[in-house]
């Protein structure tokens, strides 16, 4: 397994998920079939998301691929590595307990939820994770007073979509991960913008992450979604990129980027 330098926002950048399929699973399902468990899947991502805005892409793949316990040990390999800051230590404690309190998530586990927002409180007191860990524990509390308790499948049944929440919208650009998404559909850019920059600012951090997170700003502050939109600030953010990382991988991407907003009111 890579070390979880790369990992702090492996889940937050990946633009898609690795999930191996045995050629057997195949074998054993219809098209038919794939199709229902496929939007499935793209329905509990999309819920999952809807419900819990801080939640990173890795953590909502892992709720919707059943992976729960994988994504929990790979963050507990960030959590111990002392190289990373406090603030990054505590966000990895703070997705694991994101992911299993969430509602859409089959292996949904409030107990076990509550423990890691609980370590976050004693172990990072002065973190932002901290703040929202007491906050999803007080919801937590309230949920567990609820007289009817469905389990996710029950829920996925009749949730619907909210209107400003369609994940890939034409007017989204393709390089966007879902936390920019959401990000940018919900007016939560500067939430957004704020982990991201958690990410540039850390020296324990890899190079390619810092290049992902500039990039990720830049394109959520350019896209036309964006109730906030400033073309300043993502200019500024590619040049940042371009100057950091004039030979990383989406370095042919961002002179793209940069030239269209530059020229945006020739």
């Amino acid at each position: 397994m890579a070390p979880l330098r790369p990992l702090l926002l492996a889940g937050c950048l990946a633009l898609a998920a690795c999930s191996p399929t045995t050629p057997l699973f195949i074998a054993q399902i219809t098209t038919h079939e794939a199709v229902e468990i496929k939007v499935l899947k793209n329905k509990r991502i999309a819920a999952a998301i809807e419900e819990e805005g801080d939640l990173l892409t890795y953590s909502a793949q892992a709720i919707r691929d059943g992976r729960s316990a994988e994504a929990e040990r790979l963050y507990l390999t960030g959590y111990r590595d002392h190289g990373l800051s406090d603030q990054v230590r505590a966000i990895a404690l703070y997705q694991i307990g994101l992911i299993y309190m969430n509602r859409y998530n089959d292996q949904r586990d409030d107990g076990r939820a509550l423990d890691y927002f609980y370590r976050v409180l004693h172990e990072f007191p002065g973190t932002h994770a901290a703040a929202r860990s007491a906050e999803r524990i007080e919801l937590i509390r309230q949920r567990a007073q609820e007289p009817v308790q469905k389990t996710a499948r029950e829920l996925l049944a009749t949730w619907q979509p909210s209107n400003n929440l369609d994940l890939y919208a034409p007017e989204l650009d393709a390089d966007m991960t879902l936390l920019s998404r959401r990000a940018v559909l919900k007016n939560r850019v500067a939430e957004a913008e704020e982990l991201y920059l958690l990410a540039v600012k850390d020296p324990g951090v890899a190079a390619g992450i810092k290049e992902k997170s500039l990039y990720q700003l830049a394109l959520m502050y350019l896209s036309p979604a964006n109730a906030r939109a400033d073309r300043d600030k993502a200019i500024g953010y590619l040049r940042q990129q371009l100057a950091l990382f004039p030979d990383g991988e989406l370095a042919d991407k961002a002179v793209r980027r940069l030239d269209q907003a530059l020229n945006l009111n020739d």
